[in-house]
């Protein structure tokens, strides 16, 4: 019985592990050092010391000039020092590949095409990074459409185009910045405020593709934020969905997106209403690179045809600091205990079972709170110290959906991957301006205990519905172990009080 270990260096380090041709463990180096974007990939060794793999494949993110003879030789010796062998090892540099692997092996699809868009991709050996990819997948087979390089001139070469322009990803990094926000994702949130506001283009086309006129794009300085957010989130998705339309000729054509830039839910949202057959990678930023290397390894002989169920691919648990606590403090509690706290207006931390991997509280790692309150979103980016805009996500009971949600052509949306109109007024606390919601499906099956906590609630409230947010401050990665639960519990200014664990039913109330 093979087992792989694909590692994935640079920022977002992670680690994934196969065994008989299943993904049974995966990780980001944040999550076990508490450093946002830790490209510290020697930490996630730990975990493996004196064990032997059939083959380990090592991702280098970064360009071909820190690639030197010395530069396999130094990964060996980390290995060494963990003690950890095997029979194969190789180094690969394939960064939006990879991408395009994590998306279509985990899909379903026995072929799709797949768009890749990120920040910054892999290099030619040239100083020219990649930006853009399409790829077509056929089972375990692949072919190359093209890609799009940033770089100081405009030219073809092959099936290969250089362009000098920014990538989509770091426009919005860009942006972000400019207006003194906490990351990409604000500029979509707050775009959503000026829904109706008519933006110019700030990019023209070349090769068929986009180039953003620098000039238009410095004229962002002098434009109030919601403008200036407006133009970048507009322009995106009009370029974006301009390459889907030329992707997709017939709705029956599957498309698989992967890259940074698809994190951005109301661009995929947009997608889903050209292209029904759409998969969103979970693992779509840089973190999931090490899995697209361990997809791709188990499928290059023979397709193993998977669909992702589960996202908790983590850690496990360890309760043993829940006995160390005061007494007093620990309260043996039921899901109907829980939710009518919750129900009062309480925020109520959850923690159990593996970790989710993935940018994505599902159930394990989060906060919870009432949707009903009109305040929710206020109180909850209070507490996480985001900018007030920043819209909130909800979990949902799956049989329910189509009574609260216009889920469009999804039957179901386990990983938030989407934005979606809502159809009732009773959930203001997770309702963004433009009337969506980024919304969770839920069966029993996926998450037992989560279900069992929001079926209570909508027996009080007759809401299935909780608002779920990441349990993490700004700046810092989802909590992973019971230590960093607690340590969250102690630095959070007096908002929140309780964290429950299901699993030992057990309420810790600081």
């Amino acid at each position: 019985m093979a087992r792989i270990l694909a590692i994935h260096d640079s920022h977002n380090a992670s680690i994934c592990e196969v065994e008989d041709n299943k993904i049974i463990y995966f990780q980001e180096a944040e999550r076990l050092n508490t450093i946002k974007y830790s490209g510290t990939w020697e930490i996630l060794l730990e975990k493996y010391k004196d064990k032997k793999f059939h083959e380990i494949i090592f991702v280098f993110a970064r360009g071909d000039k820190d690639y030197t003879k010395d530069t396999k030789k130094q990964i060996k010796e980390t290995f060494n020092l963990f003690n950890i062998t095997c029979d194969i090892f190789s180094i690969k540099k394939e960064h939006h590949f990879f991408h395009a692997c994590v998306s279509f092996y985990n899909s379903g699809y026995d072929n799709s095409y797949c768009l890749v868009m990120d920040g910054s991709g892999g290099n030619d050996g040239r100083d020219n990074t990649e930006i853009v990819s399409l790829y077509y997948f056929n089972k375990n087979k692949y072919k190359k459409i093209f890609q799009v390089f940033s770089s100081d001139k405009d030219y073809i070469d092959g099936k290969n185009i250089y362009l000098n322009t920014l990538s989509i990803g770091l426009l919005f990094e860009w942006t972000a910045e400019l207006y003194g926000y906490k990351g990409a994702g604000s500029v979509m949130g707050k775009s959503s405020f000026g829904e109706n506001i008519e933006v110019e283009k700030i990019y023209t086309t070349k090769f068929n593709h986009f180039v953003f006129i620098q000039s238009k794009i410095v004229r962002l300085k002098n434009c109030d934020d919601l403008l200036g957010c407006c133009v970048v989130q507009k322009n995106s998705e009009d370029i974006i969905l301009k390459y889907v339309k030329n992707i997709i000729k017939n709705k029956k054509r599957n498309l698989c997106v992967s890259g940074g830039v698809f994190q951005n839910t109301v661009i995929n949202s947009k997608i889903l209403d050209i292209c029904p057959n759409l998969y969103v990678d979970p693992f779509a930023d840089d973190s999931g690179i090490s899995m697209g290397a361990a997809l791709w390894k188990i499928n290059t002989n023979k397709f193993v045809k998977n669909k992702i169920n589960s996202l908790f691919l983590g850690d496990f648990p360890d309760y043993f600091l829940i006995n160390t606590l005061p007494k007093e403090q620990v309260k043996t509690v039921t899901y109907k205990d829980v939710a009518e706290l919750i129900s009062k207006k309480n925020i109520v931390a959850i923690y159990q079972g593996r970790n989710e991997t993935g940018k994505r509280a599902l159930g394990n790692r989060s906060f919870l709170y009432d949707p009903r309150d009109n305040n929710g979103r206020d109180v909850l980016n209070r507490l996480k110290d985001r900018e007030w805009f920043r819209p909130t996500a909800g979990t949902i009971l799956h049989e329910h959906t189509k009574k609260w949600f216009d889920l469009k052509s999804k039957k179901e949306t386990p990983f938030m991957s989407y934005v979606f109109k809502t159809k009732n007024k009773k959930i203001p606390g997770i309702t963004h301006v433009d009337k969506t919601c980024r919304i969770q499906t839920l069966k029993r099956n996926q998450n037992f205990h989560y279900y069992n906590l929001i079926n209570e609630f909508y027996r009080t409230t007759k809401v299935p519905i909780l608002l779920n947010t990441s349990f993490n401050f700004a700046g810092q990665p989802l909590v992973n172990s019971v230590k960093d639960a607690l340590n969250t519990l102690a630095d959070n200014r007096n908002i929140f009080k309780y964290i429950y664990f299901p699993e030992i039913g057990k309420l810790y109330c600081k």
